[in-house]
């Protein structure tokens, strides 16, 4: 795989990371839409990423196939705009291939863990469904601070809460020198609740 922060995006980068999500939403809804977006709505989103990725707003990782050069994998990191929590950045949009989980997630956080530091922040946040990758992310190092009951509905009618999640990098890597790993073991009350 082959990991890039590109700082425009091209028509065909647009029109394969529009493919990846809707290979998501085709299996699940925690990216907040119940269907595929399609080429024709989806580019306008697009476009508008762009016009913040060329404005230095966010950085997008874009995970690449080695043999096609296709875009497998996604995520985006958005700093805090407000002086005061520049030392804040939040992690969006992280979005993997179906086909291709398993593959390069802990070498892609580790990616996005340099590409943070590099831009001088301290603190990774980020949001996710509770029918989401919730587990995997305590798995990280990522410690709730918050919950919304309602951040979500299934098909517009079923609530879905919304954890709200951070980490420090430097906690993080900590984690990594002491242990050779960036898994945590799961915390007992997590154990507790899958019982």
């Amino acid at each position: 795989m082959r990991y890039e922060w590109p700082l425009e995006l091209s028509e065909q980068d647009m029109r394969e990371m529009i493919e990846l999500m809707d290979a998501v939403a085709v299996k699940e809804q925690t990216l907040g839409f119940y269907e595929p977006v399609g080429v024709e709505r989806g580019l306008p989103l697009m476009r508008a990423f762009d016009a913040e990725l060329r404005k230095g707003a966010l950085s997008v990782l874009t995970v690449r196939t080695e043999d096609d050069n296709r875009i497998v994998g996604m995520v985006t990191l958005a700093r805090a705009p407000l002086p005061a929590r520049r030392h804040i950045v939040d992690m969006r949009r992280c979005v993997i291939a179906p086909d291709h989980r398993g593959q390069f997630l802990l070498e892609g956080w580790s990616e996005a863990l340099r590409k943070a530091s590099e831009m001088g922040c301290e603190v990774i946040t980020l949001e996710v469904r509770g029918d989401g990758p919730v587990g995997l992310w305590q798995r990280l190092g990522f410690h709730e601070y918050g919950r919304l009951p309602d951040y979500a509905r299934v098909d517009g009618l079923e609530p879905v809460t919304g954890h709200y999640l951070y980490a420090r990098i430097a906690d993080i890597l900590a984690h990594f020198e002491a242990n050779g790993t960036w898994l945590h073991e799961p915390a007992q009350e997590s154990l507790a609740v899958v019982r």
